[in-house]
């Protein structure tokens, strides 16, 4: 049976701590792939301002995973198009990948709001959850409040990964951009040299 591990977000831009995370959850967890799922309209992202096109964030990420045999983008969320919902994501999935084995990738931060996901026990009963660890963060407290939420079973659906400890975020990147101040080593190369190319977040050429 295939094990795909799934890891979604805007990627605005994708950065090494997101592929860092990814390596080190495949790694452990010795998933097939790991696919990357750019969200087209996050339900909780529906305000933002100064982002980038889906198309650009799409090619980002297939430049960042480029150099990766085991990581895959997929384009799933744009195609469908509207609000990008887990469920209804996942559900598509299993029909792309029927028999595969699908867990889904998220920080230990997010695991706290977890149970206010849309159709979440639905949700759990279709998939796992690799909460990878972050400081400051205690992912037991988002285990106990979906446990409050849905009972006991969900517990088992949750399981804690270690990854490198990474201070990197999208939100700084594109501020520093806005404000001339370089991003060098903060994602990768390729996707340095096109947001540079395409003027994004206010990059000067």
């Amino acid at each position: 049976m295939e094990r795909l591990a799934i890891m979604g977000g805007t990627f605005d831009p994708i950065h090494m701590g997101h592929l860092r995370m990814a390596r080190a959850v495949q790694r452990q967890m010795d998933f097939d792939k790991v696919v990357f799922l750019p969200s087209y309209i996050p339900p909780h992202k529906q305000t933002r301002s100064n982002c980038a096109s889906w198309q650009d964030r799409l090619a980002m990420v297939e430049l960042a995973i480029q150099e990766y045999d085991d990581f895959v983008v997929s384009c799933l969320e744009f195609d469908r198009g509207g609000i990008s919902y887990t469920y209804d994501t996942i559900k598509f999935m299993q029909k792309l990948w029927p028999g595969a084995e699908i867990y889904l990738i998220i920080g230990e931060d997010a695991l706290i709001h977890l149970y206010k996901w849309y159709r979440v026990p639905d949700l759990l009963r279709l998939v796992h959850f690799v909460a990878a660890k972050r400081s400051g963060y205690e992912g037991e407290a988002g285990v106990t409040q979906l446990v409050r939420a849905y009972g006991p079973w969900v517990a088992e659906k949750v399981i804690h990964a270690e990854v490198p400890e990474t201070a990197i975020s999208s939100t700084e990147i594109r501020q520093r951009l806005r404000e001339g101040k370089p991003i060098r080593g903060m994602v990768p190369l390729a996707v340095e040299k096109s947001i540079y190319e395409r003027g994004l977040y206010g990059a000067e050429p």
